[in-house]
């Protein structure tokens, strides 16, 4: 189990995967940063996939 923390707030999550991790931030994300996730709408794709390798990576580290 790897123990990780939303890059906003801190608040931990734990899961066995990345993938369980990132449904788990995925959900914080929408509830709790709302408008974090309204501005995400204007960041380009690459952007996107460059968070999730980078989040993938220190996840996969751990």
């Amino acid at each position: 189990m790897k123990t990780m923390s939303c890059d906003i707030c801190d608040k931990e999550f734990s899961a066995e995967t990345f993938s369980s991790w990132f449904k788990q931030m995925q959900g914080h994300y929408m509830s709790d940063h709302a408008d974090f996730m309204e501005q995400a709408k204007n960041k380009s794709q690459e952007e996107g996939v460059k968070w999730v390798s980078d989040m993938r990576n220190k996840f996969e580290s751990l």
